[in-house]
């Protein structure tokens, strides 16, 4: 009786050890999950919190003629953007374009979800001023990038013939100092003096201090300078003479030209360094580097831009910029509005080349 006893003792006692230990199995998995929950909620906060502080600003200035080599741009900006790379596009709208192409503009959001778009309608503005063969009103618009956006202290402005390989992060976070526009150096007046300084900066491709334009109501400088000299330079040569001691130089890599081969399509190297020689520090190997590890290529010294040239005369960058065109949400757009890509089309969307 008393080894019955001792044995369901025994029992009662396995039993309450066991539905001890099986509370505390139960309560360590639940500190378990707790924790693993506010660890992974840490990171996505923290994660957040990146994407955040890397947010990119971009300005572009845009009519309806270029809607299409537009988001050929974007696309290339998005494919090769870091994960935690969260792009702000200001779009400075001229007022022929269509709401029809607006929408394709927006469709892009379908492949890519890392970036956001802001319009801004510009109207009539510089309706009056001079406008080149092969430029429009909308060339202006960066000039008034300082009242437009308040959010940010600087920002990046890109021409619609640019294609950029890099995440442009690193441009961003460059520190602008002093300066109030930072740019790719120019062929048009760099063999000379301008103004007691030979920083003459291409406008197509610039980091924009506009905090510091802000301060000097950067836009009433430029219209008093226009009324006051007039001008058939347009833009480029109102933000050179208007801050021409105010400008200094991007690393090479931010807007190279093309080069390609030197056809007679495409400038050439040679020529390019010739026109600097003696006026800036950059020497042959400061150019081939550039040229090797280049962020963003500028279409800009070029006889034809690359949407309009036939294949076989497309550079390696050219071709780039048609492997962007098959990225991005219009590529069958393109291919019907640049019919002499018809055939190259086909073979990409076949995967020949």
């Amino acid at each position: 009786m008393i080894i019955q006893k001792l044995y369901y003792k025994n029992i009662l006692n396995h039993h309450y050890k066991f539905s001890e230990l099986k509370n505390k199995i139960v309560l360590l998995l639940f500190i378990f999950l707790f924790y693993t929950y506010y660890i992974n909620l840490e990171i996505y906060l923290q994660n957040d919190k990146i994407i955040k502080k890397n947010n990119i600003p971009i300005a572009f200035s845009i009519n309806d003629r270029y809607v299409y080599p537009l988001i050929v741009l974007l696309t290339s900006i998005l494919y090769n953007s870091y994960k935690n790379t969260f792009y702000i596009f200001f779009l400075l709208l001229a007022p022929d374009i269509k709401e029809i192409k607006i929408k394709k503009i927006f469709d892009l959001k379908k492949k890519y979800q890392n970036f956001d778009l802001k319009l801004v309608y510009m109207g009539d503005k510089f309706a009056n001023y001079p406008q080149l063969y092969y430029n429009s009103a909308s060339v202006y618009y960066r000039l008034e990038l300082s009242n437009l956006i308040l959010d940010f202290d600087k920002i990046i402005y890109l021409d619609i013939d640019t294609i950029v390989h890099k995440d442009l992060t690193e441009l961003f976070n460059i520190d602008i100092g002093k300066y109030y526009f930072l740019g790719f150096p120019a062929l048009d007046l760099t063999i000379y003096q301008f103004r007691g300084t030979r920083n003459y900066i291409s406008s197509g491709v610039m980091l924009i201090n506009l905090k510091k334009l802000r301060e000097v109501n950067a836009p009433k400088l430029f219209k008093d300078y226009y009324m006051k000299y007039g001008t058939k330079k347009v833009d480029e040569y109102l933000i050179n003479a208007v801050f021409y001691d105010k400008i200094s130089f991007l690393p090479l890599i931010y807007g190279i030209p093309d080069f390609g081969t030197g056809n007679s399509f495409t400038i050439s190297p040679e020529l390019f360094l010739n026109r600097f020689k003696n006026f800036t520090n950059f020497t042959s190997f400061d150019m081939k580097n550039a040229s090797k590890f280049r962020a963003i290529t500028h279409n800009c010294y070029e006889i034809k831009k690359w949407w309009n040239r036939k294949y076989d005369n497309l550079t390696i960058i050219g071709k780039q910029w048609l492997f962007y065109a098959a990225k991005s949400n219009i590529f069958n757009n393109i291919c019907k509005k640049y019919n002499q890509f018809q055939y190259y089309c086909w073979k990409i969307k076949n995967r020949k080349i």
